[in-house]
């Protein structure tokens, strides 16, 4: 078994909300990554909370050496994120004041490999004939436009919504999405919510028909390819010409500069 990492901040962030973790001695590995705070909160060495919020729960998952299940895992990483953000009085009865964290994680097995999932970092894997089947939903996608479906659908019924051009304010929109998180028809990410664990995708994968997993962030996504589109052409091709692809998008203004972090597991000779 052979792992390879990567990872580049974005030229737009102080330091990298995205955090990695390969833990062999229960062969657990995945990729956080912190959602951009919407204030200004900095705690006492200068981390904001998606800094804080991915690298709590990656220390978690590099620290454990033994583990029921990654869904247990990710239950108490984030009853743990809860009480940290508690204990920074940190107002969490505001949404968009919560510290917020997707995540992607695999545990290997003698016989099979668990996954499990928050958000929009992903997992995919390459079975032996060259397919890429895609394990997980990117919740993320498409948020901003479920979230102006549901103003236009809350006036309608008569609920208090600002007028549409209060949205046009881009902090505002963001803000405005922040609470749809862990709600129907919104996006799943651990922000302290115990909602979020009715929102984990998870499942099990037989480890004889696996030749390679990827996970990564969503700063990797090409805004045109389909993400089995992407995995194909990093293999084919190697992670720094694909990323040079990217980062010409990112100079065109095609795509916004982010983190940009992936763990491979090249399941070979297991």
């Amino acid at each position: 078994m052979r792992i390879k990492t990567w990872q580049k901040k974005s030229p737009l962030k102080r330091e990298c909300e995205d955090t990695f973790f390969c833990n062999e001695d229960v062969k657990m590995y995945g990729v956080c990554d912190g959602a951009t705070p919407l204030v200004a909160f900095q705690d006492e060495n200068g981390h904001n909370g998606a800094y804080l919020a991915s690298n709590l729960f990656a220390n978690r998952f590099k620290a454990q050496k033994e583990i029921i299940s990654l869904e247990k895992e990710i239950i108490e990483a984030n009853e743990a994120l809860q009480k940290e953000m508690e204990r920074y009085k940190v107002d969490t009865l505001k949404k968009d004041h919560l510290w917020c964290t997707c995540i992607a994680a695999v545990r290997i097995g003698e016989t099979s490999v668990q996954y499990a999932q928050l958000g929009d970092c992903m997992i995919a894997v390459t079975f032996h004939d060259e397919t890429v089947k895609v394990l997980t939903k990117d919740t993320v996608k498409g948020i901003s436009a479920r979230a102006k479906r549901k103003r236009e659908d809350d006036r309608k019924k008569g609920l208090p919504v600002p007028d549409e051009h209060v949205f046009q304010n881009i902090q505002e929109q963001l803000k405005y999405n922040r609470y749809l998180a862990n709600m129907p028809n919104g996006y799943s990410v651990a922000n302290g919510m115990p909602e979020a664990m009715q929102w984990i995708q998870k499942g099990e994968i037989s480890v004889e028909q696996i030749k390679e997993i990827f996970i990564c962030s969503d700063g990797i996504f090409h805004p045109n390819w389909s993400f089995e589109q992407t995995v194909q052409y990093i293999r084919a091709n190697g992670i720094q010409t694909y990323i040079s692809i990217i980062e010409e998008l990112e100079k065109q203004d095609r795509v916004r500069p982010d983190d940009k972090t992936i763990v491979s597991i090249d399941l070979s000779g297991m």
